[in-house]
């Protein structure tokens, strides 16, 4: 959703944010803004708060924020084009291109100092604390939100002085060190325990805060889940601090028992409506972030993030990247939830080039034409393409993850619809759909895991997981299978129901990556994918949807496994914490040589 702030507050605003409120001089300068003259009003600190938003819309505006993502099992990217930074990040390796590490520290820097300049600024009002204590609580959640983000990604990262809340993180100064990872650990508790303090609605009330069935703004519930998910990272590596696991259960138990009692949030009976554009504001996303596309170009209140998930071989413009993972995809559990994250068939497109004809085709991702067929349909493309080296009808090759994706009507708009993998996609770069960075069922996932891990709420976690696995499975023995769990199995199980759950949500708070990091099974990922990669992923007898040289749909059964092997060829060494961290940016370490490890 849009913020709507006027152009010359934005400014104002904008222009303060690069000085520290503390560096002002004490005289009275005639015809200049300062924060005793600006910042009078609880109204005037909502400037502040929604330069504050406009970073948080910017963070995740297009995908190089996320590129470190790739390094989950669930995505990999593209084989060539613009993906060199994509593909380092799904080989562990340090990227030749920068885009990925420097968008990603810089933006996350944004948000902290513009967080720091509301809590600077809120000194300066001659109201009482409590009178501001919703904007306090936007300030030191996501100044949390993004030390999180951080940690996770770089491990050891500079912190704001406490003395001088508005430092300029622009410039990094020599003089700022390094804190250690507990250190910035403890940090993000203390602010999302001062978010907590802030006593934050669970509800908003209709209007910029609050749109549909969900909240604009960070709510008491979403301060809640984070600091769950804040103490599992520290009772996995790298502190392994086990007994987090129970300040972890307790505190997702909070948003569980809350829902029970007010139903503030809730889980959609149906997965196909978790990322549906025509469902965007629902009530199972507990934190978001809200874009609107009123300009049509790039830019923090737009999302652009639609042609993402599509492969480049598709007729709808695709960027490819992040792609679905073979490997992931075959183990993935089959049910609604499956047929929901990614699409059931890809949608092939062909043209009469003497009639103009459009014709569609609903074909698997996996199908392939015989190869005199595929000879001829090349040659009628005009294509030049060896056709020895496949006969697939998609050359990506790979499943598609939904989530970003919109369907078109024939004029090439948005539909506001749950997404069909049989309809055309939309191809725009631009659109207002909502990011959810932490939804109810995650909570329930975490509220399972870090119970059975400590041994506390045994039964309680039993019957959250059986909620999430009843809408994700049609076989009720999977749902009842839970009741017999050990501890240690409803931990595992757990651990890979949220998994499933977040499948290609790259931009989420927690996602595959950020599982694998706290757990140390990222080794996992990159032994898988510079190994063999013999697994069998379509077996043999398998019904297949395919297309022939006219491009017209038929149907052929496999007579022998599919075997794939990734296209990238994955080489190097594990290097340990070197390969699971990200490099630091290296304009940054010129300015700040504490930043190593």
């Amino acid at each position: 959703m849009k913020i709507n702030i006027l152009p010359g507050c934005v400014f104002a605003a904008s222009m303060l944010l690069t000085t520290s409120c503390s560096d002002f001089l004490t005289e009275d300068p005639k015809g200049q803004l300062t924060v005793e003259t600006l910042y009078k009003s609880k109204a005037d600190l909502d400037l502040a708060i929604n330069s504050l938003y406009q970073n948080i819309q910017g963070f995740q505006c297009n995908s190089n924020t996320m590129i470190v993502q790739c390094m989950g099992d669930d995505v990999t990217s593209t084989t060539g084009s613009n993906k060199a930074a994509y593909l380092a990040a799904d080989a562990f390796e340090a990227p030749s291109d920068l885009k990925g590490v420097n968008d990603l520290w810089n933006w996350y820097y944004k948000i902290i100092k513009a967080s720091n300049y509301v809590l600077d600024c809120a000194k300066y009002l001659k109201v009482d604390k409590s009178e501001v204590s919703e904007q306090l609580g936007q300030a030191y959640f996501w100044r949390a939100y993004a030390y999180y983000g951080l940690v996770r990604t770089w491990g050891p990262v500079p912190l704001s002085p406490e003395e001088v809340l508005s430092v300029d993180v622009d410039n990094i100064k020599d003089d700022i060190p390094c804190a250690t990872v507990e250190e910035v650990y403890n940090y993000i508790v203390k602010d999302l325990k001062a978010a907590e303090d802030c006593n934050l609605p669970e509800k908003y009330p209709n209007g910029s805060k609050h749109i549909g069935d969900a909240n604009v703004y960070v709510s008491a519930q979403a301060v809640k889940s984070t600091l769950a998910s804040v103490y599992m990272s520290m009772a996995g590596y790298p502190l392994k601090k086990s007994d987090y696991y129970a300040l972890a259960a307790d505190k997702a138990k909070e948003v569980v028992d809350a829902v029970n009692a007010r139903g503030i949030q809730s889980l959609l009976p149906n997965w196909n409506s978790v990322y549906s554009y025509g469902n965007d504001n629902h009530n199972e996303c507990i934190l978001g972030i809200y874009y609107n596309a009123n300009t049509g170009s790039w830019g923090t209140d737009d999302s652009q993030l639609t042609c993402c998930h599509v492969p480049a071989s598709l007729p709808w413009g695709g960027w490819g990247d992040f792609l679905a993972e073979r490997y992931f995809w075959s183990k993935y559990p089959e049910g609604p939830r499956k047929d929901a994250v990614y699409a059931k068939t890809l949608l092939y497109k062909s043209e009469n080039k003497q009639t103009k004809e459009i014709k569609y085709a609903n074909v698997d991702w996996w199908a392939t034409m015989d190869g005199e067929a595929y000879k001829t349909w090349m040659e009628k493309n005009d294509k030049n393409e060896d056709v020895e080296k496949t006969n697939a009808v998609f050359s990506d090759y790979r499943p598609m993850f939904t989530g970003f994706s919109v369907n078109a009507n024939e004029q090439g708009q948005p539909l506001k619809i749950d997404f069909d993998c049989t309809k055309p996609i939309y191809a725009g770069m631009t659109l207002g759909k909502r990011h959810q960075l932490i939804r109810y069922a995650e909570v329930l996932c975490w509220f399972a895991e870090a119970s059975a891990r400590s041994g506390k709420y045994i039964s309680e976690a039993k019957t959250a997981l059986k909620k999430v696995r009843s809408r994700a499975y049609s076989d009720q023995a999977i749902v009842d299978a839970i009741d017999a769990m050990s501890n240690d199995q409803l931990a595992e199980a757990a651990y890979n129901e949220h998994r499933y759950e977040v499948a290609g949500n790259v931009l989420g708070m927690v996602t595959c990556r950020e599982d694998a990091f706290r757990l140390e099974r990222l080794k996992n990922v990159f032994d898988y994918r510079v190994g063999p990669q013999s697994d069998i992923l379509v077996p043999k007898g398998t019904l297949t949807h395919s297309v022939n040289a006219k491009g017209e749909p038929f149907t052929y059964t496999l007579e022998k496994d599919i075997i794939l092997k990734e296209k990238m060829e994955v080489t190097g060494t594990w290097k340990g914490e070197e390969s699971m961290y990200q490099i630091y940016p290296p304009t940054e370490v010129e300015k700040n040589p504490n930043l190593k490890r």
